[in-house]
Parts: structure tokens; sequence; C-alpha cells
């Protein structure tokens, strides 16, 4: 038990990945996120693992009204496409969306 509750780190060349369905969380950290209208909705500030699915955390860019904070869940319906060389995701939010941001001052 001398490694119960330490943390591994294991080097990210080593973790085999589909590359067209799946993707290390580090890789999506920094990127930005846009709706399919080119609108800028902020960058990729960190993931939460919830079970049922993976939520990004988009923080708004810092001249955005309202500023604040995306919670994105990061699911086919909602993401279109994701392009790490370009550090960009594409986002289509459905209606009711709204709901998952948090206004920031």
């Amino acid at each position: 038990m001398a490694l119960k509750g330490a943390t591994i780190w294991v080097d990210a060349a080593a973790v085999d990945i589909d590359e067209d369905h799946e993707y290390l969380w580090a890789d999506l950290v920094g990127c930005e996120v846009v709706e399919a209208s080119g609108r800028l909705l902020g960058h990729v500030t960190g993931l939460q693992e919830y079970g049922a699915q993976d939520i990004l955390t988009v923080r708004t860019p810092g001249d955005a009204m309202p500023a604040g904070e995306w919670m994105i869940p990061f699911i086919d319906d909602v993401v279109v496409d994701v392009d790490t060389e370009a550090r960009r995701i594409e986002v289509n939010l459905p209606e009711g969306m709204d709901a998952c941001f948090t206004p920031r001052s």
C-alpha cells in the first residue's frame, strides 16, 4: 500500500488514444471554444469528470460582457469538432445551455 494516495505520472507518449474520439485532457486545456457561428465563448481552463459525462470549464475572454465561466458537456451532441493542433474546439450549444453559464465580476 506504499503508493496509496500517491500521484503517478505517465508520459503522454505512452498513452494509447483513438485520435478520432479520445483526447488527453492536457491537450484540451488552453483551446479556444467557439460556436459554429464563430462566436468565441472562451478558453478551456480545465475539465471535470462527473461519471456520466466530462465537463469542459471555459472562461470567457477578458473583454467579454458579461465575463464568466461556461460548464459545457463534452458530449457528441454539443462538441462538433476538436482540433488539438489548431487549439480549437467547436461547439453547438442547444437551446437552454445559457443555464450552464455563471457570470463573474
